[in-house]
Formats: structure tokens, C-alpha cells, sequence
């Protein structure tokens, strides 16, 4: 197989790139809009939420993969996501939510039917909606912390690290974007019925002081992106109306992410530039584009993960596949030339995971390969758990953790005493029935 050309040098995490992601964040999000390759440059290509919002992604027909020991098939029509707490992880399916200590060891779980299951983790928090439905439930450790009904359907949330939860929904004729705490209470409670407008993303201050709004203006000529911060506590925000304070906009771009940071910006991510923007709402930095974004991953709050893609027009650009991360003041602190188009991104504690197709490699903030790995069956996810080298990979038909080797190319054909393999049912439980037909079966 094809080694990639390694080359290491300073950056940090998130998402953004041209058109193909504005159409896809525009359909989502303003309900089926078309926008015409924004004027014909292409800027978006993908667009990815934090990865501590993983979205389950559909079924690919796939080669069945050899089962290991000792493993439990997930349900091949379940769109599995998963939430790693060290050694720990949530499991999110369309059935709905478990929570397993160690692998094969389920804790709790919560039983009830999603069309769509999104997922999204913040610290010791976890919000699963089902974009196709009206609930957003909100988890930690020990179990659901609230449960919500929306009016409308989720297009959008975002937790912070105490648990608060901001959310957009959609109905028929407007937009609603809330704040609740983490007890479930509505905090605040913003619509917008205006035509043209459209909000894309929102998150709250880990100070549970603030949050913020991503908008698409498209009333005028060019388009506009537009955030405007919020105060969240009424007595912050007694003078200035609708207890907004400060505004950003930026002729003629499109602001799909944005993310608190661990140093407290916002970090504004546009399909030309990534900003910082401070408390008070004024801008801190910019980090300008010059490749489109074809991924983004924002998991680990410290760094802004970037995955280029194509250069931009009369731009000098970097290599297509470079992944780079920002810290929260803006500054590249690293970077790795993939070499092919950078197809999946997830940004942890410990490090970075980058795909190109079925291929992945382990990278460290310092900008060094780990490992790499060739599944040779389509994965969702490939999340590191406690360490870089232990990773729980989310596939069609089966969730397994493996301890990589450095320097080793595994594939999941090269199973070794050396790899942990597991896996976890996305159903209940498997029934007396089926263990009894079994049985009978061996006999005859």
C-alpha cells in the first residue's frame, strides 16, 4: 500500500471549507434554500461540527470484517456514535443511549427511538438530539441529567462544560435558538422570523455567562456572516437591549462554526479567515485561509484542528491534505502533510486522528506520527479513548478497541494477542430466544 509522505511542522483544530458545506449547512439549516456555489468561488466544501459533535453518518456497503474474540455485533441498521471518557464511553444508537465502564460492561442505559441521533460531548457532558424528531437529552456518567421537547427540530446545539446546552430548532415559519441550564430550565429564548436570515451555529461561554449566535444574512447583495454574543443573566444584560453587547460581521463570508475556546474566545470559523473574538466582543485575531477547509475538529479546546483542502484562487495555499492547529491566541503550533484529501478528522486530548479514505494516522500536538491503521471495511469514527495509541473504532456492524502499535500498519485482517477487541450491542440485550435457537442449532 501507498505510504503517505510525512512532513511535520505547527497548527491546531476545526473545520470549514467551500460551497458544497454551504449548501449542505443552508439546506439544514434554512430548511432547503439553494445557494448558487457562493457566486461561483467555491469556498465551502464540508462542513464539520466540534468533535465533541460527532453526527452518526448512514450505512456504507461495506466488507463484513472478521469478528473478533470475544465480540458482540451492533445492529447494521443502528447509525452508531460514541463519547469516550478514558476507559469509559457512551454509546448512542437510534435505539437510543448506554453507558459501559469497560468494554462488555454497560452501566446504564436509556431506551427510547431516534430517525436521526446526533451527538455531542462537552467535558463530563454529553447532548444526544435526534435531528429528525424534537428531543435533546442531556447525559453525564451517572445518567440522563435533563430531557427536552423542542417546539421545532433540532438544527443545531452545543454544550458547554458545567452542562449548559444551547440549541436551535426549526418549524415552519421561524427559527428559535435557547439556552437552558443544567437542570433543563430555559434561560433564554431568542426567534428569528426574518427572511434571508439563518442561524447556523451557537455555543455557550464555559462561564455560563454568554452565549453566542452564528447567522447567514443573505438580504443583501453579498452575503454577510454575522455572530452576536449575548448576556445570559438578566442582570448583565439590563442595559442593552435583548441583552445583546456585541456584534461581529464580515462582508461576503460565511460563518458555519463557531466554539468557545479553553482560554475563554470564541473562535469564529469563516470559509475565509478563523477569528478570535474576545469577552467583551471585540476581535482578537485572524488566521487567514488559503485553502478551502475540508474538515475540522474542535474536541480538544485548546487547539482549532483545520484539514485543507484545494487552494484558494490567486492564493499561494499549502499542500491539500495539511492538517494544522491553532491554539486559542491564534498562532500555529503544529502541522502534518497527509498527502491525499483529509477525509475524516477527530481532535483529543492526547492527539489527532486523520483519515484519508480507510487509511489513518495517529498524530501528536508536537506533530508526530503515532500510528497508522487500515480498516478494511468503512469506519464512522476512530476515537481515542484514555491514549492516543487505544482507540475505539465505530463501524457498520460492530464498535472495537484496538491498542496500536508504532510504526505497525494493522489492518483489521491482522488482528494480534496485542489488539483489544471488542465490541458492544446497539440492541438491549441479545434474547433467551435466540440463545436457545443457538444452541439447538450446534446440536443438531
Amino acid at each position: 500500500m501507498k505510504r503517505r509522505p510525512k512532513k511535520f511542522l505547527n497548527n491546531s483544530n476545526k473545520m470549514l471549507t467551500a460551497l458544497v458545506c454551504i449548501l449542505a449547512v443552508v439546506c439544514l439549516v434554512a430548511g432547503g434554500i439553494y445557494i448558487d456555489t457562493f457566486h461561483g468561488q467555491g469556498r465551502f466544501l464540508a462542513l464539520i461540527g466540534k468533535t465533541n459533535r460527532t453526527q452518526a453518518q448512514e450505512e456504507d456497503a461495506a466488507v463484513q470484517e472478521d469478528t473478533p474474540k470475544e465480540s458482540v455485533a451492533v445492529d447494521a441498521g443502528s447509525k452508531a456514535a460514541v463519547a469516550a471518557f478514558g476507559k469509559e464511553f457512551l454509546l448512542c444508537t437510534k435505539d437510543g443511549v448506554k453507558y459501559y465502564t469497560a468494554v462488555g460492561a454497560q452501566k446504564w442505559s436509556d431506551t427510547f427511538s431516534m430517525t436521526s441521533p446526533t451527538l455531542v460531548q462537552e467535558g463530563d457532558f454529553v447532548a444526544v438530539g435526534d435531528m429528525g424528531g424534537k428531543t435533546v437529552r442531556v447525559y453525564n456518567k451517572e445518567g440522563m441529567v435533563y430531557d427536552l421537547q423542542a417546539e421545532g427540530s433540532p438544527v443545531q446545539f452545543a454544550l458547554n462544560e458545567t452542562g449548559y446546552l444551547s440549541l436551535i430548532t426549526k418549524n415552519d415559519s421561524s427559527y428559535r435558538i435557547c439556552v437552558y441550564n443544567r437542570k433543563g430550565k430555559l434561560l433564554k429564548e431568542r426567534v428569528e422570523e426574518s427572511k434571508g436570515i439563518y442561524p447556523l451555529s451557537s455555543d455557550v461561554s464555559d462561564d455560563s455567562r454568554v452565549f453566542a449566535i452564528s447567522y447567514l444574512d443573505t438580504t443583501d447583495i453579498s452575503p454577510m456572516g454575522r455572530v452576536l454574543l449575548f448576556y445570559i443573566n438578566a442582570e448583565d444584560g439590563e442595559n442593552f437591549t435583548d441583552s445583546m453587547f456585541a456584534a461581529v460581521e464580515k462582508t461576503d463570508e460565511i460563518i458555519p462554526v463557531i466554539s468557545y475556546r479553553k482560554n475563554g474566545a470564541l473562535a469564529v470559523i469563516s470559509d475565509q479567515a478563523v477569528y478570535g473574538v474576545g469577552s467583551d466582543g471585540g476581535e482578537l485575531w485572524n488566521y487567514p485561509l488559503e485553502n478551502t477547509v475540508d474538515q475540522a475538529a474542535l474536541g480538544n479546546k485548546e487547539y482549532i484542528v483545520l484539514a485543507l483542502g484545494d487552494g484558494v484562487a490567486n492564493k499561494d495555499g499549502r499542500e491539500k491534505g495539511t492538517v494544522c492547529w491553532l491554539d486559542g491566541n491564534g498562532n500555529e503550533k503544529g502541522s502534518f502533510a497527509s498527502g491525499e484529501s483529509v477525509t475524516y478528522l477527530h481532535a483529543a486530548e492526547k492527539g489527532i486522528v486523520v483519515g484519508n479514505d480507510r487509511d489513518y494516522t495517529g498524530v501528536t500536538y508536537s506533530g508526530n506520527e503515532s500510528w497508522n491503521y487500515t480498516a478494511i471495511t468503512d469506519l464512522n469514527d476512530l476515537i481515542p479513548m484514555e491514549k492516543l495509541n487505544r482507540v475505539m473504532a465505530v463501524g457498520k456492524n460492530e464498535i472495537s478497541v484496538y491498542a496500536m502499535t508504532k510504526g505497525k500498519k494493522q489492518t483489521n485482517a491482522t488482528k494480534t494477542a496485542d489488539t483489544e477487541n471488542a465490541s458492544v450491542s446497539a440492541r438491549n440485550e441479545t434474547t433467551q430466544n435466540e440463545k436457545t435457537q443457538n444452541e439447538a442449532t450446534q446440536k443438531q
